[in-house]
This record gives structure tokens, C-alpha cells and sequence, in this order.
């Protein structure tokens, strides 16, 4: 990782988890809960799909050289990893 990209990689999930919550929250939570999304803060565009690889895929091939943010709408991540050790 590059000197400096963590703070980058931070600010962008910061400006993109606020974009969502001042644009899109109450459009998409009502109609698409659960629902895989790639958002492209810069031009406000998102795009659906089945699995977050197909959703950053749909945003990268008209957006290659820009960041997406990958959300699993109305839920705070799109995946969980862990475990219950019984």
C-alpha cells in the first residue's frame, strides 16, 4: 500500500457513505433493501447488481479509471466475516 493511500481510501468511504445517506438512502432503501450497489460519487451514478463484483464491473466499464463504493443497501456492510466458536 502507498504511503498516504489509507487516509485517500478513508476520505473516499467517508464522502461516499455521505452521498448515500443525502441522496440515495430514502429512494433506494424503499424499493431495492438489500440490494447489491456500486455508487460513483463524482457523477452520482449507481448501478445494480447480483453480487458486488457484477455491480463494480457495470460501474467500472463506463467508469474505469474511478473508484466505486460497494454497498449492500440498508445495511451497514456488504459482507460479514466471523465466526461462533462453540
Amino acid at each position: 500500500m502507498k504511503k498516504g493511500s489509507r487516509n485517500i481510501n478513508k476520505n473516499f468511504v467517508r464522502k461516499a457513505e455521505e452521498f448515500y445517506q443525502k441522496h440515495l438512502k430514502d429512494k433506494l432503501e424503499k424499493e431495492h433493501f438489500g440490494e447489491i450497489i456500486a455508487i460513483e460519487p463524482i457523477s452520482g451514478e449507481y448501478f445494480f447488481g447480483d453480487k458486488d463484483i457484477d455491480a463494480a464491473l457495470k460501474a467500472r466499464e463506463k467508469y474505469p479509471e474511478r473508484l466505486v463504493y460497494i454497498k449492500k443497501i440498508g445495511h451497514k456492510a456488504v459482507h460479514f466475516v466471523g465466526c461462533n466458536i462453540k
